[in-house]
């Protein structure tokens, strides 16, 4: 992972999902929307997409107008983001 995706992002690491707010009224199933945390720097809070399997694997997303970067993965079990700047395979 490179020092600029570490520095943008670095607050995720290692962060309780359970403190993102759910939005249900544009989620659905193993697809969800949290608002996020406000980084520094910025007026607004994140906007973070989640997409789950069946498998106990969920991996985040930060959605940035039309695009989204990938920020990193959690096992449900764990309840914890695993900061990645590669997607989960």
């Amino acid at each position: 992972m490179d020092e600029h995706f570490k520095k943008r992002y670095g607050v995720y690491d290692g962060i309780d999902t359970g403190t993102f707010k759910h939005i249900p009224e544009i989620s659905c199933y193993n697809n969800n929307y949290y608002i996020g945390l406000k980084r520094e720097g910025s007026v607004t809070n994140d906007l973070i997409f989640a997409h789950s399997n069946d498998d106990n694997l969920t991996e985040y997303y930060i959605v940035n107008g039309n695009s989204v970067t990938y920020i990193g993965y959690e096992f449900t079990n764990e309840g914890v983001l695993n900061l990645s700047d590669v997607e989960f395979t």
